[in-house]
């Protein structure tokens, strides 16, 4: 185990928050540019594999929507759209419930 190396590697969507101390540790950097149409589809379908969807869904059209998002803002927004159906659940569920008397 003597001749054993580690190798360190980092991965950030905001370098400018890494402090100079870090970078100076890190001897190489390489910027990966922004993902096109198409990758953002294929980050989708991953995204979404496994999940309930309906057949039809327009991979592409929904990846021209998320134009500027990076992998981890498409996760980020599958996972906020997630929940909306429940919030509409719980929203209509509050209009029908009579709200407690309140004693002063």
């Amino acid at each position: 185990m003597a001749n054993a190396r580690v190798m360190v590697l980092a991965a950030t969507n905001r370098p400018s928050e890494f402090d100079e101390p870090i970078m100076r540790s890190l001897p190489q950097a390489f910027e990966i540019g922004m993902s096109e149409r198409k990758e953002r589809a294929e980050i989708l379908k991953v995204t979404l594999k496994g999940e309930r969807v309906e057949p039809d869904i327009d991979y592409d059209h929904l990846a021209c929507l998320c134009g500027g998002y990076t992998g981890s803002d498409i996760f980020e927004l599958c996972k906020k759209a997630a929940y909306f159906p429940i919030r509409e659940i719980l929203e209509e569920e509050r209009k029908w419930r009579p709200c407690p008397l309140s004693f002063i």
